[in-house]
């Protein structure tokens, strides 16, 4: 046998809430690891936060109706400032890349880019005044 052979591990794109279920626990998994953003989330009710994102995401890649709140607002009264979104995007798309694969993983992505940029945005003008 090959040594330098690695298992074969097929990716599939998100097509379901399991899916999505496995993305946003990996996803927080990674936050609540990292050093930059970890101290953020330390008083998060992980219960309720977790399956609102879910939601969330259930809306966004799977058109499923039921999501309601402004995920801005929730967000920006924690601390984080404009330059920790490139840390949430590399985490984000880290953990899209290592596990699935497709126009519904890329369009989550993107998604997730739109948003950072757009929090980023807010967070920069709310600083500004």
């Amino acid at each position: 046998m090959n040594k330098f052979k690695q298992p074969f591990f097929m990716k599939k794109d998100i097509n379901a809430e399991n899916d999505i279920d496995l993305l946003v626990t990996l996803f927080y998994e990674k936050i609540k690891a990292n050093t930059t953003l970890a101290p953020f989330f330390a008083n998060t009710n992980w219960e309720h936060h977790l399956p609102r994102m879910k939601e969330f995401w259930y809306f966004i890649l799977l058109d499923k109706p039921g999501f309601r709140g402004n995920i801005y607002d929730s967000h920006s009264n924690r601390g984080i400032k404009a330059p920790h979104f490139d840390t949430w995007i590399e985490l984000f798309c880290e953990t899209i890349n290592e596990n699935f694969e497709g126009e519904i993983a890329t369009k989550a992505i993107n998604k997730a880019k739109e948003l950072a940029m757009l929090f980023s945005w807010k967070l920069t003008e709310t600083e500004g005044k």
